[in-house]
Order: C-alpha cells, then sequence, then structure tokens
C-alpha cells in the first residue's frame, strides 16, 4: 500500500527545498517520509535518502529505502531508478556494507548510461570511486572521481561537486599529497557563492579535511582550531558526520601528548558514529582511541582495537591492523608484529603511505634495536616523503632513544626540540612515544669531566669497590680511545710501564673492571668492554660516558648554526654546555694518556660557546648571546674573536656602558700578549660573519 499523493507532496517538497539550498526545511520533509509507511516509489524515496544521507541519519534513509517496491513503478523514470539505486549505494558505503554498496553501484551504473541526468551519473561514479579506492584500484579510483566531478558540473549540483572534491583531498591527502589536497579544497570552498547553497554537512566535511591536512602537516593548534569549527558547522547541521571532525579533535590532542582530552574526544566520536551506524567514521575512532588506551595500559585497548578490526573496510583495514598491534605490543610483541606486516602489506597494496609509516613504525617496536633500525629509516622517509613532520621527529627520536644512529645525544635533542616545536610533548604519547616503550635509561654511565667517577643509576661507586687502581686507570684509558681498540701491548706498557709478562694482571684487571661495571652479572661480559684480536674497548652504544654525550651535542649544533638552523642549534648548544661540567679529569691534569681527549673537549666547548653566541645573538637574545660569550672568555680570557663579538652584541642592543666595559677588558688582555687591540670607535654588531659562525 502506497501513501500516494502524500509522499508525492512531500517528496516534491524534499527536493524543491534541497534545489534552493533549504536544507532545514528539506531534512524536516524527508524525515516525515521516513516517518511514513507504505511503499514508495523511486521518484519519492531518492530525495529523501539523499537528505538523510547528507544528515548522516543512516537508519532513516534506509528505512525509506526499504520500503521502495521491488517492481519499478511505471511513473519512475530511468534517471529516479538510478538515483534512487546510487544513494542507497551511498548508504550502504557509509554503514560499511560494502557488497550492498557494490550492488547497489552496480544496478544505478547499470541504469545511469552516459547521455543521461548528470545528477544521477554524478552520484553513481562517486559511489564508485569510494569502491574503487576500497579496493586498492586508485586509478579507477581517480577515473571514476573525474567523471562524477564533470557530471556534477553539468548539472550545477553543489553539493555533490563539494562532496566529491572533498573526498578526492581525502584520497589525496592519505597519499601523501598536501598540495592536490589542498588544490582540491580550496576549490571546494570556494565554490561559486552565487549557486545554490552546498549541504552544510558536505562543507563541514570539507572543513574537517582541510584541518586533516594541517595535523598532517605538522600545524597541530591550527588543526585542533579547523576541527572545532569543522564540528560546529555539522552540529548545527544536526549531522551524524560530526563523528569527523570528533577524531581529528582525538588525534590532534593525541599527538600533542594530551592523552586524557584524546581519550574524551575519541570517545564521542565512537558513541555518535555509533549511534548513528556510520561504520566509516567509526573504526578511525575506534583506532586512535585503541592506541590511548594501550599508552595508558587500559586493558579495554584489546577490546576496542578488535572492535576497529571486525568494523573495517579495506580503506580502513590497515589502520586497524596496526591500532591490534599497538594495544597487543606490551603482552604479545610476536602477534603485534603480525600485525604490524599484515598492516604493511595492506598499505603498500593499496597505496596509503600514511598506514605503511604507522605499519613500519610499529614492526620496529617488536624488533632490537639493530633489526629495529633499517624499520625505523623506513618509517622516516615515508613520513617525510609524505610531509608529516611530526612522525618523522617522532620516529628519530625512537631511533636515538634506541642508541641507533651516529650521535643518539644529539640525535635525541633535535628529536625532542623539534617536537617540542611542534607542539608535542615527548614524555606522554601513543604510538612509540608510549611511556612503556621508553627504553631503560644506561644503567652504568662515566663520567670523565671534571673529576672521575662511575656511577650505577646516579650512584657513584665508592673507592673500595674497584680494589685496584689500575682497573680504574683501564677504563680511563679506554675512555680516551673513544671506543677505537687499543691493544694489549699498548695497555700493558700504560699500565705498567717497562714491565713483561703482564698479560695475567690484564686479565684480572679487565676481570674486576667488568665486575665494577656490571656487580649482578645481569649482562654478558662483553656488553660494557669488548675484547678481541684488535684489542680491548668499550662500547659506546652500551656504556654511556658524559664527555662522548658532550661532543656529540657540540659537533651537532655547530653543525646546524653552520646550516641556518638556528633554533636547533641553539637547543642543541645549550645541552652542550650543560654537559660540559669541567675539563677532561681536571683533578689528573697530568695524566698522560687523557690528554688528548682534554684538548679535544676544550676546543670543542670553545667553538660551542662561540656558536651558541651566534646562535643567541641572531635570535636577538642579548643577554643570552652574552652569557655564552661570558663562559668563552672564562675559558679563555685571551679569546679575541668572542671578546669582539660581545662587545658588538651589547653596542647594537644600546648597552653602551657594559660595553665599554668588555672593551677595555679585551684592550688588556690584547697588551697583554703585545697585541695591538681592535679599535672601539665605529664598531657595530653582531659581526656575525667572523670565524666560528
Amino acid at each position: 500500500m502506497s501513501d500516494g499523493p502524500v509522499e508525492e507532496t512531500r517528496r516534491g517538497a524534499v527536493l524543491r527545498h534541497a534545489d534552493a539550498g533549504e536544507w532545514e526545511e528539506a531534512g524536516e520533509h524527508a524525515g516525515r517520509i521516513a516517518g511514513g509507511a507504505g511503499t514508495l516509489p523511486a521518484r519519492a524515496a531518492w530525495p529523501a535518502i539523499m537528505v538523510l544521507y547528507l544528515q548522516g541519519r543512516l537508519e532513516a534513509a534506509e528505512s525509506v529505502r526499504a520500503r521502495v517496491a521491488s517492481t519499478p513503478d511505471p511513473a519512475d523514470d530511468v534517471a529516479d531508478r538510478a538515483l534512487l539505486a546510487a544513494w542507497a549505494a551511498s548508504v550502504a558505503w557509509a554503514r560499511g556494507e560494502v557488497s550492498a554498496c557494490r550492488l547497489a553501484a552496480d544496478r544505478a551504473l547499470s541504469l545511469a548510461r552516459p547521455g543521461s541526468e548528470p545528477r544521477a551519473l554524478a552520484a553513481v561514479h562517486t559511489v564508485l570511486a569510494l569502491l574503487a579506492a576500497a579496493e586498492g584500484d586508485r586509478r579507477g579510483n581517480d577515473r571514476h572521481y573525474a567523471l562524477a566531478l564533470s557530471a556534477a558540473v553539468a548539472a550545477g549540483d553543489r553539493t555533490q561537486q563539494l562532496r566529491i572534491r572533498a573526498n578526492r583531498a581525502s584520497q589525496r591527502l592519505e597519499e601523501g599529497d598536501l598540495a592536490g589536497a589542498l588544490a582540491e579544497l580550496d576549490e571546494a570552498l570556494g565554490l561559486d557563492a552565487d549557486g545554490t547553497e552546498p549541504h552544510p554537512a558536505m562543507v563541514g566535511l570539507a572543513q574537517h579535511n582541510r584541518a586533516d591536512l594541517l595535523l598532517r602537516s605538522g600545524r597541530l593548534r591550527a588543526a585542533r582550531e579547523g576541527f572545532r569549527a569543522a564540528r560546529t558547522t555539522l552540529q548545527r547541521a544536526g549531522a551524524g558526520s560530526v563523528a569527523y571532525p570528533m577524531t581529528g579533535l582525538g588525534e590532534s590532542y593525541e599527538l600533542c601528548g594530551d592523552l586524557p582530552q584524546a581519550r574524551a574526544a575519541y570517545e564521542e566520536a565512537v558513541l555518535v558514529a555509533e549511534t548513528c551506524g556510520i561504520a566509516q567514521a567509526l573504526v578511525p575512532a575506534l583506532c586512535g582511541l585503541a592506541r590511548v588506551l594501550a599508552a595508558t595500559g587500559d586493558a579495554e585497548a584489546v577490546p576496542t582495537a578488535a572492535r576497529a578490526v571486525t568494523a573495517s573496510t579495506g580503506l580502513t583495514e590497515a589502520a586497524a591492523q596496526v591500532a591490534m598491534g599497538w594495544a597487543v605490543l606490551n603482552a604479545e610483541p610476536a602477534a603485534a608484529r603480525d600485525h604490524a606486516e599484515k598492516a604493511i602489506g595492506l598499505a603498500r597494496t593499496g597505496r596509503n603511505p600514511a598506514a605503511l609509516a604507522d605499519g613500519l613504525e610499529l614492526a620496529a617496536m617488536t624488533h632490537p634495536p639493530a633489526a629495529a633500525d633499517p624499520l625505523l629509516v623506513d618509517a622516516a622517509r615515508v613520513a617525510k616523503d609524505i610531509g608529516d613532520p611530526v612522525a618523522v621527529a617522532r620516529v628519530a627520536l625512537a631511533r636515538a632513544r634506541r642508541s641507533t644512529g651516529r650521535s643518539p645525544a644529539a640525535s635525541r635533542i633535535i628529536a625532542e626540540h623539534t617536537l617540542h616545536a611542534l607542539g608535542v610533548e615527548s614524555i606522554t604519547g601513543t604510538r612509540s612515544l608510549a611511556p612503556s616503550l621508553r627504553p631503560p635509561e644506561c644503567p652504568v654511565t662515566v663520567r670523565m669531566l671534571g673529576s672521575f667517577a662511575v656511577l650505577h643509576r646516579g650512584e657513584s661507586v665508592p673507592a673500595a669497590t674497584w680494589q685496584s687502581r689500575k682497573a680504574r686507570d683501564l677504563l680511563k684509558l679506554l675512555v680516551a680511545r673513544r671506543g677505537r681498540p687499543i691493544s694489549r701491548e699498548a695497555i700493558g706498557e700504560a699500565l705498567w710501564p717497562g714491565e713483561n709478562a703482564v698479560a695475567n694482571r690484564l686479565s684480572i684487571t679487565l676481570s674486576i673492571l667488568r665486575t665494577v661495571l656490571d656487580p649482578t652479572r645481569s649482562v654478558p661480559p662483553d656488553h660494557y668492554v669488548v675484547t678481541g684480536p684488535a684489542g680491548v674497548a668499550y662500547d659506546p652504544h652500551t656504556l654511556s660516558v658524559d664527555v662522548d654525550v658532550f661532543l656529540q651535542l657540540a659537533a651537532a649544533g655547530t653543525a646546524a648554526l653552520g646550516s641556518g638552523r638556528f633554533a636547533e642549534a641553539r637547543a642543541l648548544l645549550e645541552a652542550a654546555d650543560d654537559a660540559y661540567a669541567g675539563a677532561v679529569l681536571d683533578d689528573e691534569p697530568d695524566l698522560e694518556a687523557v690528554r688528548p681527549l682534554r684538548d679535544e673537549a676544550r676546543t670543542m666547548y670553545l667553538a660551542a660557546m662561540r656558536a651558541l653566541g651566534s646562535a643567541c645573538a641572531e635570535a636577538g637574545d642579548t643577554d643570552a648571546a652574552v652569557r655564552a660569550w661570558r663562559r668563552l672568555l672564562d675559558h679563555d680570557p685571551y679569546d679575541e674573536d668572542g671578546a669582539l663579538r660581545m662587545v658588538d652584541v651589547l653596542t647594537d642592543s644600546g648597552r653602551h656602558g657594559e660595553a665599554a666595559r668588555r672593551y677595555h677588558t679585551y684592550a688588556k688582555r690584547m697588551r697583554e700578549l703585545g697585541v695591538p687591540p681592535a679599535p672601539m670607535q665605529g664598531r657595530a654588531g653582531p659581526k656575525l660573519s667572523r670565524t666560528g659562525r
């Protein structure tokens, strides 16, 4: 039994209001149709289904579709039947019913042939594009979107144009094409304002995708504001797709390390997506929630990720597998590796580099450092290719924390500085920043700057523990070589000069040293001190030595300054300044074995302070620049370059009295050396072109 003229009238009202851009009124009439009973012709059903779909009222849309008679109404034309099938396919897609979507899409395509009603063609090819993407057919995806857009433009349908461009932007973003995504969004949000007002849900979706672009490019604060704007637009429209920007907000908080707010946003997104039956929005929200729960040690992480895997389709399956991997990682690393490998395979075949980078990062966490490093390198490369600076810095920190790479201490400072500049807290986070994944600090530290000491978890080893002074001297000798092996003969000559047959003594001394470094014998004998045909050396990857850390930081900081990376240089050089507690074994000035290392460290410290002064002056921070150059002059009062730089920057900042006092001190030092001082009059600063820049 059909509702007859009443439904026809309401159908006309839905379409009339929709064509006029009066979407609130169209929604009211569509809702009345959904609340009715009896069979419906295609011409009455599809406008209601379209509007209800755009509002995210999928259950209501499906109830309207279910009332359409299986036998076509003679009064329906082919375009009406094509539009019915196309919008029914869109509803099935949003509900995660891929098979039903495919059946409806194929039916729509058989009805909407080239030359038929362009609005129908646009709707048909849009859903075919989505299906192609789910099947990994990117070429088909591009082709159908091009056909859909051409038809939507021909129909003058701004809502479908906006939907298509927003979807294409999302696809470009997933593939790492930020420029292409931005171009699509500029077109989408810049459509001719004189035409029919597009549905606000599509406007909100485009706003969400623009915010997502900002998120992927590392502009987290701007992204958060964008997600809030999209949420407001969609809430005002009463659209269930508000779950998308809620998920975006969750990820923006997650990336920043604000896990309580991330959890709240994700939980709200899950609730909305489930209530509205939007499976395509549900899976990303569940994935994000699972990551947050895993990072905070919540037992609900695994069942939450399992729900994501169950609800996932082709486009979201890789992300769901990664989420499950993070959820089980601590308890079942082998299972996590399986999920990572599956995600990597899906991402590769589906041209999804963002999921690929996530899968590689997860896989690395299931391996020891040596095997993890190539995976992290690949993850960083992919993240860099898609323009994701947060992922690049996060992976760099993971590498540094696992003591891989040439300068892990400097790499850690650079990564932490980069993350901080992006607004990311490296102490709390998800993925490889999860607290449970931070490797424990090296339990043994050797202090060479200032005075000698070996520390176990921050506590100095008492002198009585050593049993032999020779064991202490052996460690100093090994550290002075900076990890390069020294032959047993050379060690014997250094520790027992002029004596023969010292091999047994050396073996005993080595045993004492290893016992001091590892009193509980918790690691193999060669863990800290390595012996081999080339001789004896300490392992810089397992034994933390303060002078090594200082030299790494200072070298990286001066290199960064030379490349014009001033903020990065300052962070590294300030860390180097903090690390330099004094000259190498300052309390043993006559120890000849460490003299080359002492000279190297001192020279590097002076260069670092010159560079730090320049970096601070470049930033306009006069006080910090003066402090750096004062430290330089404390260690070398006759450094002309540093003294003149300080005079220059003080003069340039208008602190003429202080500049004059510094100049007179400089002039006095030069006269002590018999060197004519440079003139004070007419100086301008800062002279950053000086040596040491």
